[in-house]
């Protein structure tokens, strides 16, 4: 599968998640703001129906124990399983590896040692996913009414790296302003 073919099917899964489930993200008032895991078990349930049937899809898949394996550490930290991985399941390489998923509600209010691309890459190298995608929804939930999400996104390929220099946006802003309206209108 291609990158761009792969970016579509995870924009759509994203969106329908985003559409269908703006109550998770929009809590009412006295709700705390969901978990990475929580959005990622949504984001997956929706992926999974773009992603052929020979795959399969794990949220917060512990492979072998990896979080156990000194190998597999960034900057002295044991790395936790991906959020959500597109693979065959007991097989490895990536002709079996298809794609890592880390996730994060907020980057820029995440705590030390949470998602960040160079750790993705760590996993990535050491499992050997075709593709990993640092998604950062820059959920800002101050006030539930009108709670804000601005995805950004940035890919990583086996071969060659980052495939872009930081986070790029994932909707343009007239996509995002209108799936927003659209979510809104559904989740209220």
């Amino acid at each position: 599968m291609l990158l761009a073919d792969l970016q579509s099917r995870v924009r759509i899964a994203l969106t329908t998640t985003l559409v269908d489930e703006w109550t998770l993200l929009a809590p009412s008032a006295g709700t705390s703001r969901p978990s990475e895991r929580t959005i990622s078990f949504h984001l997956g349930w929706a992926l999974r129906g773009t992603i052929e049937g020979r795959w399969d899809l794990d949220a917060d898949y512990d492979r072998s124990g990896m979080v156990l394996e000194d190998s597999v550490r960034f900057d002295g930290v044991t790395l936790r399983p991906p959020h959500l991985i597109v693979h065959r399941r007991g097989r490895l390489g990536p002709e079996h590896n298809l794609l890592l998923v880390e996730l994060t509600a907020d980057a820029a209010a995440a705590t030390a040692g949470t998602a960040n691309l160079a750790a993705a890459r760590s996993v990535q190298q050491r499992f050997g996913y075709r593709y990993a995608v640092l998604l950062d929804l820059r959920l800002d939930d101050a006030d539930a009414a009108a709670t804000q999400v601005m995805p950004h996104w940035q890919w990583s390929t086996l071969e060659e790296g980052p495939v872009t220099d930081g986070p790029v946006p994932v909707y343009s802003p007239e996509v995002l302003t209108d799936l927003v309206a659209r979510a809104r209108r559904t989740g209220f």
